[in-house]
């Protein structure tokens, strides 16, 4: 937490949001990427967001080398302005962490010291963190409920597939 000349609550607890950009066509992430439209933060906000990464993009090159030490400054600094405005409409209970890609550029954290500017967008955050909660207590719970002779699986969302250590699964590719 940010210290503003008095103690601090150790028993709170904050999450931390981490923005930065990687092909995901938004820059916030938690445990995954946060679509702009589950986030309820301000339409300007999400525009600048958006014009942000879009900028970083076209601050490569072909081999993903920044152009010039000034564009990499540049969206270093717009990156830490738009953390500290995400920081402001989430509040005080969220912590926005902002790496660049710059060269040596140290880690930003940034925390709000008040309740959130944007309730809509508290409400969005916390409400994708309380799911993520009870996802990881479902998956200690069916852990602790496999016991010692449990087996664990991986499963993709998207193509519904699941995957099982041990047990190869041939693709298309590898059947002749």
């Amino acid at each position: 937490m940010l210290y503003d000349g008095g103690m601090t609550d150790e028993n709170c607890t904050t999450t931390t949001v981490r923005m930065f950009p990687d092909y995901a066509d938004t820059v916030l992430w938690l445990v995954f990427p946060i679509d702009y439209e589950d986030t309820g933060l301000s339409p300007d906000l999400i525009h600048q967001l958006d014009a942000w990464e879009q900028s970083y993009y076209e601050a490569l090159d072909a081999d993903f080398n920044w152009k010039s030490a000034e564009e990499a400054r540049t969206f270093t600094q717009t990156g830490i302005d738009l953390a500290g405005q995400v920081a402001n409409e989430l509040g005080e209970e969220f912590v926005v962490e902002f790496a660049s890609y710059e060269h040596h550029a140290p880690t930003y954290t940034v925390q709000s010291r008040s309740p959130a500017d944007n309730d809509e967008a508290f409400a969005a955050f916390s409400t994708i963190v309380a799911e993520l909660d009870a996802e990881d207590e479902r998956a200690a719970q069916l852990v602790a409920e496999a016991g010692p002779d449990g087996e664990w699986t991986a499963y993709a969302p998207l193509s519904g597939e699941t995957f099982t250590p041990g047990k190869h699964v041939p693709r298309t590719e590898d059947v002749d």
